[in-house]
């Protein structure tokens, strides 16, 4: 999946973690995501426990229920315009917002078609 044309935020999949193998001791650095039997070190996105509660559903959607659509997204640092110092939103604060939730829709409809297309989902 990448950017939809137009959208003014990069869509980038990474799918890497550090992880240790079933019977072994030692870190190691997948590229390709998480092998089946693991131990989830660190995910894409760092050691965060958001990327490890995602980590573990989608291991979990893999062994045992296939058909779940599974996914994590992070989202930009919505900001404010730097003039303002006294409000609590303002119109560059609210365009980022419908920004990414105006993308977020895409991507998540995105995926759905490409479920949808494989036969894996609902028609």
């Amino acid at each position: 999946m990448t950017t939809p044309s137009g959208q003014p935020l990069v869509v980038r999949i990474n799918q890497a973690v550090v992880e240790i193998p079933v019977g072994g001791t030692e870190p190691v650095h997948r590229p390709d995501g998480p092998a089946e039997g693991s131990t989830a070190v660190q995910g894409s996105g760092g050691g965060y426990l958001s990327n490890e509660i995602a980590y573990r559903a989608t291991l979990l959607r893999d062994g045992y229920a296939d058909q779940l659509p599974v996914g994590h997204i992070h989202t930009p640092v919505l900001v404010m315009d730097p003039d303002n110092t006294t409000e609590i939103t303002d119109p560059v604060f609210e365009r980022n917002r419908a920004d990414i939730a105006r993308q977020l829709e895409q991507v998540l409809r995105a995926g759905a078609a490409t479920r949808n297309a494989s036969g894996r989902g609902p028609s």
